[in-house]
């Protein structure tokens, strides 16, 4: 919990949240209790490439079975966008992160956030990537950031859609 929940210090207002590579949707679950209790409805949605994932996501959150999806996020030409799209950096390669944030933030509705994560490693002693950087650096402007755990080992970063 003390490395997860400081994404939703990027939730500013009740919403649609997406996870992008959401594997078995505990994340999207967590993300909806945590914002929930500072005073935000979120409702989760989540997409990932794994059919058996999206299953278990679908029986882990069984009133929101219908927000998940399998599918390729590099592909994927959804028809809705989010209050909250959320993604790991690493899903993508590295000479491919400006693009990738690009992807995930034509999706936010107009007034939404893009919030980008990144989780270093303990047992191989690394840091998690300096996401605020990364986004400044693919000429975003960074609207806030947190981090989580000791270290930290998480970091997370928002950018704001006008």
């Amino acid at each position: 919990m003390a490395e997860r929940s400081p994404l939703v210090e990027g939730i500013d207002k009740d919403g649609d949240f997406l996870d992008v590579g959401c594997a078995n949707g505990l994340l999207a679950a967590d993300v909806a209790e945590w914002a929930d209790q500072r005073g935000f409805r979120v409702v989760p949605h989540g997409v990932d490439l794994g059919q058996g994932l999206i299953e278990l996501a679908r029986g882990r959150l069984p009133e929101h079975s219908r927000n998940f999806s399998v599918a390729d996020a590099w592909t994927w030409e959804p028809d809705r966008q989010w209050t909250f799209v959320y993604s790991l950096l690493d899903l993508s390669p590295e000479e491919l992160w400006c693009e990738w944030v690009r992807r995930l933030l034509s999706w936010v509705e107009p007034g939404g956030r893009l919030i980008v994560g990144s989780y270093g490693s303990r047992s191989r002693g690394e840091p998690p990537v300096d996401v605020k950087r990364v986004l400044e650096d693919c000429g975003l402007e960074v609207a806030g950031w947190s981090a989580g755990g000791e270290g930290p080992i998480t970091r997370f970063t928002w950018v704001n859609k006008s």
